[in-house]
């Protein structure tokens, strides 16, 4: 599988899951791998910036949910 998301003119990613995406490899992903993958956006595009997630079961898991709120509050949608 392989995520990407996009951003006014910023593609962030690839990165590829080595295995089926579930709510433990989700999390790693937006907990370890995000950050880097978002270093070279300005500073101001990722103050504004939302997450957009669709009802995939990883999505809208408990850890996730509660990733989201601790670390993006209220610039997520699920």
């Amino acid at each position: 599988m392989v995520w990407c998301g996009i951003v006014n003119r910023y593609l962030i990613g690839t990165y590829f899951f080595k295995q089926n995406v579930d709510r433990n490899s989700y999390l790693q992903l937006i907990r370890d791998q995000l950050p880097v993958l978002l270093k070279d956006i300005d500073l101001e595009t990722r103050r504004r910036m939302w997450f957009q997630h669709d009802s995939a079961a990883p999505h809208s898991a408990l850890i996730v949910r509660q990733f989201f709120n601790q670390n993006y509050r209220d610039r997520w949608i699920a």
